[in-house]
C-alpha cells in the first residue's frame, strides 16, 4: 500500500510556494491617498450660491469619492501623496428633472510631495432624478467611480465620463 504522504507534501509545497510568489509579486501599498474635506469652487465653475448652500457639493464630492475610492483619507490640509480635486463647472438651473440636464465637472491632480503623478478632467451628465440636488449627488457619485479606476493607474490630462 502506497503512502500519500508524499503527494500530500508536494502539494502543500506548492501552494506555499504559489503563495510566496505572489506575495512577491504584490504591488507595493504606496500609502493612503488624502483628499479635503473641503474642496473649493473654480470662481466660474457657474454655481449658483442657493446651490452651492443645499447641495454642499464642496463636501459631499470628498465624501464620495472617500466610498468608491481604495485608501482614501479625508483631511483638513493634505501632504503627502494627495488629490487635489476642484469643482470646475456646475449646470443646475433649479426646477430638478423638469429644467433639463444637470452636470458636474470636477478636475483633480494627484501629487506626491512636489511631484504630479497625474490629472483629469471628469464629467457627467444627467436628466433623470428627484430635485437638483438629488440630481448632482448621483453625477459625482458616478464620477467617483471613474476616478477610482484612472487612480489605480493616473495619466496626464486623462479625460473621464463625459469630459472632452
Amino acid at each position: 500500500m502506497k503512502s500519500g504522504f508524499p503527494r500530500v507534501a508536494a502539494r502543500a509545497l506548492t501552494i506555499a510556494v504559489a503563495g510566496v510568489i505572489t506575495l512577491g509579486l504584490a504591488a507595493p501599498s504606496l500609502g493612503a491617498t488624502q483628499i479635503a474635506k473641503t474642496i473649493k469652487y473654480h470662481p466660474m465653475s457657474g454655481a449658483s450660491p442657493k446651490v452651492k448652500e443645499e447641495c454642499q457639493l464642496d463636501t459631499k464630492i470628498p465624501e464620495f469619492f472617500a466610498q468608491e475610492l481604495p485608501d482614501v483619507k479625508l483631511v483638513n490640509k493634505p501632504s503627502g501623496r494627495r488629490l487635489i480635486l476642484t469643482i470646475r463647472d456646475v449646470h443646475a438651473p433649479p426646477g430638478g428633472m423638469f429644467s433639463g440636464p444637470k452636470w458636474v465637472r470636477v478636475d483633480g491632480e494627484l501629487k506626491s510631495g512636489g511631484k504630479t503623478l497625474g490629472t483629469f478632467r471628469a464629467k457627467r451628465n444627467t436628466v433623470s432624478g428627484g430635485g437638483t440636488c438629488g440630481m448632482l449627488h448621483k453625477i459625482v457619485k458616478v464620477i467617483a467611480k471613474d476616478v477610482a479606476e484612472w487612480i489605480a493607474n493616473p495619466t496626464t490630462d486623462a479625460r473621464l465620463g463625459n469630459a472632452k
